[in-house]
């Protein structure tokens, strides 16, 4: 039987809500973002208009191990070089608080802990930012309603504006759908991801 352990919302907050990667963003870049270069941080009073638009991934990076997904023998941090399962994933937050996204599901084989691909969708949520820099998604999984809730915070690096949201393992553990880690796979490692989603 086939576990969920990563849903591309679960990097965000929910089922229905990631964006589309590009592989051409080197960890080099990635790194800059979390360095000095930044040159304009808002990480409270972020306001619902802030992320009116469309985002799309610009990094997904496992920050304190590095893995193979693809066990090509290559370990790194970079997870959007280890699988194009994200690639065409996307959000866009409207003006009346709704949310639209296709998002995908890595799946992960408990017997042998390899992943594969096998679930992609449009979706629709709808957000809401609270505390200034809190943003709470609401979205429906079979009729049953939930709130996830994650900290954002919002950079801006050479007149492009960026999203960030860092997702520890028991966050993920504790999203609703996200099914548990069997303990064997190519992403148990992990620890904590950080999404970074670019405006456009």
């Amino acid at each position: 039987m086939k576990r969920l352990l990563l849903h591309a919302v679960a990097g965000i907050m929910l089922a229905p809500l990631f964006t589309a990667c590009s592989k051409d963003n080197g960890n080099s870049d990635v790194q800059e973002l979390n360095l000095t270069g930044t040159t304009s941080i808002q990480e409270v009073n972020i306001l619902a208009a802030d992320l009116v638009g469309t985002w799309n991934m610009y990094s997904m990076t496992s920050m304190e191990n590095t893995v193979d997904f693809d066990q090509d023998g290559n370990r790194t941090n970079d997870l959007l070089l280890e699988t194009n399962c994200f690639d065409p994933m996307y959000f866009i937050f409207k003006e009346n608080g709704g949310v639209d996204t296709h998002q995908a599901r890595l799946y992960f084989s408990e017997a042998t802990g390899m992943f594969s691909c096998q679930t992609t969708g449009d979706y629709s949520a709808t957000y809401e930012i609270v505390d200034g820099n809190e943003l709470t998604i609401t979205f429906s999984i079979d009729g049953q309603q939930y709130v996830e809730t994650r900290t954002i915070s919002l950079f801006t690096k050479d007149n492009s504006e960026f999203l960030k949201v860092t997702l520890t393992k028991t966050e993920t553990n504790a999203a609703v759908y996200v099914a548990p880690d069997p303990g064997n796979t190519v992403a148990s490692e992990i620890q904590k991801i950080e999404m970074v989603y670019i405006k456009q």
